[in-house]
């Protein structure tokens, strides 16, 4: 176990360089580099860097922006200068395209003569690749606690990229989700309120990006992420979400609003604007491996049949049954199943989207909890869940779960995709792995790696259990097919991968309330390349 402390690591002389803890030359007065840099979905001849402007005065403000061989800026490839103003809230985002593949790459952009930190970046490989690593992560909730696992990643010096499944920020205000210790943590969210319009949306993703560990992570390795649903509103789909009601305006202005405010803040490609983006693509490294990234949540959902006031347990019945209810959309399903006519001879298809695939059935919670522990919801709702437990229903329905017959044209379509198929998953805030088998089927199809959440809560904040892992060892004991959970702990993945193999490594912290922290390997397990049918092993 490695143990972290925060001021010898914010003393360390290369996160200074990227994070910008020592700015390249003395500020000047005016124009600020206060959320860092950042790069993304790098191509094999181009990436796109990204940074912001702070103290405009209204004024349009031109930026020179450069990518280098060196950290030092000297060799120069590609320089050019992109003009920025407040109608896209002083964002610069420049796609570079004409650099040499598979290099690592530096970046870094001036503007009124103050220069920003530097970033490093990197281009994706062409033709044969031995190798290539990744660090995974979902769920990292400002007000919920310090981004250590940020931390921990920005201190790495062989990954390729960092794949973000979602829930890169969130909505709620303070008093509502997973606030209950920001004010002690000095992280309450900005605005306050809750995330409603296109100023509030920009503030949001000013504050994460505001984040130390944060800029650090973004300045040392480019970015391939999606939304999940709190960039946006908790659990939404394509017309609605939970947590919109009266009051909060037209629901089709929010989603244009947080999508806007998301394009100006994330270095991603991405097609259209509002409802309509498209925001599905995919990234070739070499021969190796294609990581398609998928929109699970809003291009094409259709709402989740969760249970709720007026809803009886045959209307959840119902909608399960339903066989024309989508996750992924007409549209991106097909786009999908093109994939391995575009990447036909990778030796590993991998698969990025929010949400757990794999088919995941509540244990009868009474003998696992203590009603009168304490819990992040109320004595009434922790009976009513112990209830229906009883049933050993799917433990969550905004997950493939509550789609189960477009989870069976997934799992087709990636098996008919060949290869060697890796469903990378994040939003349930658990570390999980397991084999995807059809229904029916003899064996797995692709197996599936889940990231634990940066920050937010996990089972244990909702459960409280008569002793620790019970709700994880019974979940473990009815759902056979999965090879590892574990609820307790914070953290990211490392997927690594291999001509002959893919190994998923967990790095769990032991708490992000605290600025010191240790953190450890929790889990490793993989899968040999030609024996998905034969599920994960442990290493």
């Amino acid at each position: 176990m490695l143990r972290r402390g925060f001021i010898t690591l914010l003393a360390s002389s290369a996160l200074g360089l990227l994070a910008g803890c020592r700015p390249t030359r003395k500020r000047a007065p005016g124009y600020e580099f206060l959320h860092g840099v950042a790069s993304g979905d790098p191509l094999a001849d181009g990436v796109i860097v990204w940074t912001r402007i702070s103290g405009a005065g209204g004024e349009p403000v031109a930026v020179r922006w450069e990518v280098a061989t060196d950290p030092g800026m000297r060799s120069v490839l590609r320089s050019g200068e992109f003009e920025t103003n407040r109608d896209r809230d002083y964002t610069v985002k420049v796609d570079v395209r004409g650099l040499p593949s598979g290099v690592r790459l530096f970046y870094r952009f001036s503007a009124g003569g103050v220069a920003s930190p530097v970033g490093r970046t990197r281009t994706l490989p062409a033709g044969r690749l031995e190798s290539a690593s990744f660090a995974v992560v979902s769920c990292s909730n400002y007000a919920a606690g310090y981004f250590h696992a940020y931390r921990e990643i920005a201190l790495r010096d062989d990954l390729d990229a960092v794949v973000h499944l979602g829930d890169y920020l969130y909505e709620y205000g303070q008093g509502e989700y997973a606030t209950g210790h920001a004010e002690a943590l000095g992280r309450v969210p900005d605005p306050v309120g809750e995330a409603v319009t296109l100023w509030d949306y920009r503030r949001r993703h000013a504050q994460y990006k505001s984040d130390p560990d944060s800029r650090a992570m973004l300045a040392a390795h480019p970015l391939i992420a999606v939304w999940d649903d709190h960039e946006i509103a908790n659990d939404c789909w394509h017309a609605g979400a939970e947590n919109h009601g009266d009051g909060e305006g037209d629901w089709y202005a929010r989603v244009d609003a947080a999508i806007q405010a998301y394009l100006e803040w994330m270095p991603v490609r991405a097609s259209a604007k509002g409802a309509s983006t498209r925001i599905f693509r995919e990234f070739r490294y070499g021969d190796l491996l294609g990581l398609t990234m998928l929109d699970t949540r809003l291009y094409g959902r259709d709402r989740q049949p969760e249970p709720a006031p007026g809803i009886s347990a045959e209307e959840i019945g119902r909608l399960l049954a339903d066989p024309d209810r989508e996750m992924l959309g007409a549209e991106q399903s097909d786009w999908l199943r093109q994939a391995a006519d575009r990447n036909p001879d990778v030796t590993w298809r991998v698969y990025g989207q929010q949400v757990l695939v794999s088919p995941v059935r509540a244990p009868d919670l009474e003998p696992l909890i203590d009603l009168d522990g304490p819990s992040m919801v109320s004595r009434e709702v922790l009976e009513r869940n112990v209830a229906m437990s009883k049933a050993n229903p799917p433990i969550l329905l905004d997950t493939w779960d509550g789609y189960p017959a477009a989870r069976e044209r997934f799992l087709a379509d990636i098996a008919a995709g060949g290869g060697n198929a890796v469903v990378l998953s994040g939003d349930l805030h658990t570390s999980i792995a397991g084999n995807l088998v059809p229904m029916g089927g003899p064996a797995p199809v692709a197996v599936e790696f889940m990231a634990p959440s940066v920050t937010s809560p996990g089972f244990q904040d909702y459960l409280p259990e008569v002793r620790p892992g019970a709700v994880r060892d019974a979940t473990l004991a009815l759902n056979q097919d999965l090879a590892y959970m574990e609820t307790e702990r914070r953290g990211w993945l490392r997927m690594q991968f291999s001509r002959d193999e893919c190994v998923g490594e967990w790095h769990l912290l032991d708490g992000v309330r605290n600025r010191d922290y240790a953190v450890s390997i929790d889990k490793r397990l993989r899968v040999a390349a030609g024996g998905v049918a034969d599920g994960l092993q442990p290493v």
